[in-house]
């Protein structure tokens, strides 16, 4: 085998960048893979490995922050256990409780052997914190996450003690020894100036551009549980949801929903038709396709809905490609925002409504949840409000395959577009807002070497706006356009002996464009992202555990804002750093 993998080696390492896509396998045709580790003496004093995912820095003030710690916990044996729970109390002894900024941090270490764990934060049932573990090594391993928490700033300086829950499911046994040890930490910090408040609402219109809501409500699941607080989707017809009863002096609601996708559709971008599978008997392979959407109902009637970005977790596809730099999403699954104002004349009335979750062609299992942030009218009792407008485009889609045996080609394509039009009637006059969704998709997928080869290729565009108008001025609005990239190769074979090789070559984008809207037509820019990473890998897989391999990555990642700009091009080879290039210069 050592002959045979040199040659291999050397492919590998020739090949381009911007390669197609790569599948896995297990239940699921791709495949995520655990470290085999050894024991020995000398690991004792190697110092652990720094794990990190790529993002642009939190812009602080320049006030002293407070600190708060939440949690100091050891998440060994968790599996079908409670979430924790602690007790927490905004800090009394700031001199300040006019905070501009209030960030969260997760630091955690692991050593010995472990798989990737999906875990979450809330506080008071509203989720703070999404996030995947890193898998461990033998020497060990240290990861911190840092989170802008100031959206939830209403529920963080509520004086009411409050409870927040970190449920992280782990195992540990003689082969999984891997046990979290984890801090969480608070930082308060106190404003430099204060800001208007009906000023903020018009220049910020639609939520993850800095304003603050003045109550969230969880859509999650209620205590006592022995799980994540997250609603679970098991299958295409399964729904999940949750009743509420919203204040009826509201002026503006977002909902803001957290997404992620594990055991038979972890890949789900890669799962294969279904009359592929039947025609070879493939049953007990992940299937149903290779399009998701995440859509979201109030009352029974859509609202609208969710394509997702691709997450791949530390264990996925090739654990070695995100060591230590971690897949994009990885440590901070990212939210996805709707803009509900337009709904709210359906739900000032004081009674109860529900929410609802449900995910086209799903297998098991997702896990959903969100907050449901609200905007109150501080000298109102009531708010009155109207849907004028609401249209749901039905979901298009179309599917071609051609396939001989476990060879063949597919392509999926797919769109929709979801609009909503609505006034609100408060103090600050009666406000008309808009919000429009619109999706396209298109997936293209390649089985060859009787199905021992497969490409992937998916792009998902997802644009959304929202525009306010006020009577007798001109409308405002905020638009964010997204793409979504996966490109995907794998190549698996058989060694013999229970053992495996496999070759997989990995791309993912992200990119984002937010600008805004003024007058007749003026376009501002906000900002633009653009994260673009690529990984190449090989490993050799015996008994289900990966005994060697080697991965490199490379990551572009490129903010630019009005007033702040950030660069890293960064890349790396089995845990070691080839180069690193930092900037923060505007063009």
């Amino acid at each position: 085998m050592a002959s045979a993998f040199r040659p291999l080696l050397l492919f590998l390492l020739l090949l381009p960048l911007s390669v197609t896509a790569n599948l896995h396998k297990s239940k699921t045709l791709l495949k995520s893979s655990l470290f085999s580790s050894t024991t020995t003496s000398h690991l004792n004093d190697t110092p652990p490995t720094t794990y990190f995912e790529v993002t642009k820095p939190i812009r602080l003030p320049k006030t002293q922050p407070c600190v708060y710690p939440v949690l100091h916990h050891d998440f060994g044996y968790t599996y079908g256990k409670p979430p924790v729970l602690a007790k927490y109390i905004p800090p009394s002894h700031c001199p300040s409780h006019d905070f501009s900024k209030i960030v969260l941090e997760w630091n955690a270490t692991c050593k010995g052997r472990q798989f990737d764990r999906i875990f979450g934060i809330w506080l008071d049932g509203v989720e703070l914190l999404k996030s995947c573990t890193a898998e461990p090594r033998a020497t060990g391993n240290v990861w911190s996450v840092k989170k802008d928490i100031t959206r939830y700033y209403s529920l963080l300086v509520n004086n009411q003690t409050q409870s927040p829950a970190v449920y992280l499911a782990n195992l540990v046994d003689r082969t999984y020894t891997g046990v979290y040890h984890v801090d969480i930490t608070v930082y308060y910090y106190p404003a430099e100036k204060k800001f208007n408040d009906l000023e903020s609402y018009l220049e910020n219109l639609a939520s993850g551009y800095g304003y603050r809501a003045d109550l969230i409500l969880p859509i999650s699941q209620n205590f006592p549980l022995n799980d994540g607080l997250w609603f679970e989707i098991e299958n295409s017809t399964d729904t999940e949801g949750k009743e509420i009863q919203i204040p009826q002096n509201v002026f503006r609601a977002v909902l803001e929903v957290y997404v992620s996708f594990h055991e038979s559709d972890e890949f789900w971008y890669g799962n294969p038709p279904n009359d592929y599978l039947l025609a070879n008997n493939l049953t007990d392979k992940a299937g149903n396709g290779p399009f998701r959407e995440v859509v979201v109902t109030l009352d029974g009637n859509v609202i609208g809905a969710i394509w997702p970005f691709t997450v791949v977790y530390t264990g996925g596809i090739n654990p070695l490609l995100w060591r230590p730099i971690s897949g994009i999403g990885s440590f901070d699954l990212p939210s996805y925002d709707i803009e509900t104002t337009p709904f709210l004349g359906n739900m000032l009335d004081g009674k109860t409504h529900t929410l609802q979750f449900r995910v086209t062609n799903a297998l098991n299992v997702w896990y959903i949840d969100a907050n449901l942030h609200l905007w109150l009218d501080g000298k109102n009792t009531y708010t009155e409000g109207k849907l004028l407008q609401h249209q749901v485009m039905p979901l298009g889609i179309s599917y071609s395959s051609y396939f001989k045996g476990l060879n063949g080609t597919f392509l999926t394509k797919a769109n929709r577009s979801i609009s909503s039009i609505g006034w609100v009637k408060s103090s600050h006059g009666k406000i008309t807002t808009k919000a429009i969704q619109k999706f396209s998709y298109g997936n293209s997928m390649v089985m060859g070497n009787n199905g021992n080869v497969q490409m992937v290729n998916q792009e998902i565009r997802f644009d959304d706006s929202v525009q306010v108008k006020k009577p007798y001025a001109f409308p405002k609005a905020n638009k964010s356009r997204k793409r979504f990239l996966i490109d995907l190769y794998s190549n698996d074979m058989d060694q013999g002996n229970r053992t495996y090789l496999s070759v997989a070559n990995v791309t993912l984008g992200f990119n984002e464009n937010k600008f805004g809207v003024r007058g007749a037509g003026f376009r501002m820019p906000v900002s633009s992202l653009q994260n673009l990473q690529n990984g190449q890998g090989i490993k050799v897989v015996k008994n289900k555990l990966l005994v060697s391999g080697v991965g490199c990555t490379q990551q572009k990642y490129k903010y630019e804002g009005n007033k702040f700009c950030y660069f890293r091009n960064i890349s790396s080879s089995n845990y070691t750093i080839l180069n690193d290039e930092v900037g923060n210069a505007c063009n």
